[in-house]
């Protein structure tokens, strides 16, 4: 009888990295620690001009978790530094939560792409999977949490093996898209609600600061004439959590036509900096391509429109807005269990395909089947982590709340 003194080698090594990454892991993010690198202080922001948004924040763990995305991700990147080393750079969304799923009339999956670069997959993976637990949580569907994650991680495998794979529409999201309609008139008395005024002067320096992105839009829809970008209105906007204080505008362009109910409603935001997050490649810290070009690669259906411009030092991203946009709210939304492991099986399948798509062709199969190594060799520790994100979050979010309370 030979003994395998290489497979004994390769076992032993396998399992030395994964516990030193495990160890690691757990030694850094103690809850009972005398710093949670998950916690911000409620001091370091402004928040008199939208006091709405810190009742969102301090209202659950997942609000608080939705705003300290960048925080969030540097932890990430901390705990992961040995993996890092071998882990390939793909197409990342960033921000990857279950509350980013929406529905709308072209399509479903993750949206919102204002924190998309390149950089480890781990990121992703780690930030849906807190997202998993904090929602099941929240639903008092805690001893699921890992089920629905396996359901994620194996959407994500599938897409993987097979980029074109076509994910089944989850059930949940089938009713809500049955329940659509269209009202033009109501639409925009909605958009001309949220829109908050602004100076003249600001009006038309942005008006001024956008013939750029107008002119490349009429060179990539060849159909359109200079009439459809016609301003009939403009306002800044106030959305969102983890954009909430970033600086948007919202637009309502002409169109087609002159018919009002044919007008176009666009939304402008600011480029948000992202060079606090060391294992993940930006360029330039406000460059707007990370952000289109994670629309194109991920997103199902990308939106209409797509681009940017530059305004007073600072750079916007530019997207059509559509009727209806539905996103699942992890407390209201989901009727069961096996409605958030559906839905959590197609951001996989979503993720798996855009990881990969066009960041390393022709080598696409070798960047996929890298991942997969990646994936099997971590998955242990990636679950773990989760776990130990999610009670880091919580941890953060009632030392955040207390501090709220003490200064209201």
């Amino acid at each position: 009888m030979k003994f395998n003194f290489h497979g004994l080698a390769k076992t032993i090594l396998t399992l030395a990295l994964s516990c030193i990454w495990l160890s690691s892991a757990m030694a850094q993010n103690s809850p009972a620690g005398d710093h949670n690198p998950l916690f911000i202080s409620p001091a370091s922001y402004d928040f008199s001009q939208n006091p709405e948004l810190l009742e969102r924040i301090t209202a659950s763990p997942h609000g608080y978790f939705r705003f300290i995305n960048i925080p969030f991700s540097q932890e990430v990147c901390r705990r992961l530094q040995d993996a890092l080393v071998v882990a390939p750079a793909m197409n990342l969304h960033g921000d990857a939560h279950i509350e980013q799923y929406a529905i709308t009339d072209i399509g479903r999956g993750l949206t919102d792409f204002d924190d998309s670069s390149t950089g480890p997959a781990f990121i992703d993976l780690l930030r849906f999977g807190v997202s998993v637990h904090l929602a099941c949580m929240a639903n008092g569907w805690q001893d699921q949490a890992e089920k629905v994650y396996k359901q994620f991680l194996s959407g994500y495998r599938t897409a993987l093996h097979d980029p074109e794979v076509e994910s089944i529409e989850p059930a949940l999201v089938k009713e809500i898209r049955a329940g659509f309609s269209i009202n033009r008139k109501k639409y925009f008395q909605w958009v001309k609600s949220i829109m908050q005024p602004i100076s003249a002067s600001e009006r038309d320096s942005l008006l001024s600061a956008l013939e750029p992105y107008f002119e490349n839009m009429l060179q990539e829809y060849p159909k359109l004439t200079p009439e459809f970008f016609q301003l009939v209105a403009v306002g800044k906007l106030q959305m969102g959590i983890g954009s909430a204080l970033d600086l948007k505008y919202l637009l309502r362009l002409r169109g087609k036509t002159d018919d009002p109910l044919d007008d176009v409603a666009l939304e402008a935001k600011q480029v948000r900096d992202l060079s606090g997050i060391d294992c993940i490649k930006t360029g330039q810290s406000q460059d707007p391509f990370r952000i289109l070009l994670g629309n194109a690669r991920i997103a199902y259906q990308p939106y209409l429109y797509l681009g940017y411009f530059r305004f007073r030092g600072l750079n916007f991203w530019v997207h059509s807005w559509v009727d209806n946009y539905k996103e699942l709210k992890i407390d209201k939304s989901y009727r069961s269990i096996q409605d958030l492991a559906e839905v959590a099986y197609d951001v996989g399948i979503q993720l798996g395909k855009g990881h990969a798509k066009s960041i390393a062709a022709p080598l696409d199969l070798q960047l996929r089947r890298e991942q997969l190594h990646l994936l099997s060799q971590y998955q242990a520790n990636i679950a773990r982590a989760c776990y130990d994100l999610a009670d880091l979050t919580i941890a953060a979010w009632e030392q955040f709340r207390a501090e709220v309370q003490k200064t209201h």
